[in-house]
């Protein structure tokens, strides 16, 4: 009985970090300039999902969704590269959860210009 019981405890924590915490998203929006006409190489992964390789023309969007995990460890990072060589290289973390017990529900938005990489988080309705 005493297996059992520890049995469904850790199924029980295992079930609550895939269904707890809300949506979040995260989007990177190639706006460099129309004169550059520079694709943007974009990869995103975690340690446990790899969204990967996307080539965004000018105005263009690749976004994906998640939850955080129920441990608050969920951490996305990214790569992009600038087209048309892929040699300039720049890459950050997108999103990392904040400690334990995490609900988010944002959209972490990053847009690429010629002059650098800029963030901005809205809230998800």
């Amino acid at each position: 009985m005493k297996n059992v019981s520890i049995f469904l405890f850790v199924f029980g924590l295992c079930m609550i970090g895939d269904v707890y915490g809300k949506k979040s998203m995260i989007t990177v929006k190639n706006e460099f300039s129309p004169e550059s006409r520079k694709v943007l190489k974009v990869h995103c992964k975690s340690k446990n999902d790899d969204i990967g390789v996307k080539y965004l023309e000018i105005g263009e969007i690749m976004s994906f969704s998640f939850k955080t995990n129920f441990w608050g460890t969920t951490e996305f990072w990214c790569d992009i590269y600038k087209g048309p060589d892929y040699k300039r290289f720049r890459g950050f973390t997108a999103y990392q959860a904040k400690g334990l017990f995490v609900k988010d529900g944002s959209s972490y938005n990053w847009l690429a210009r010629d002059d650098g990489i800029y963030f901005h988080k809205n809230l998800l309705p």
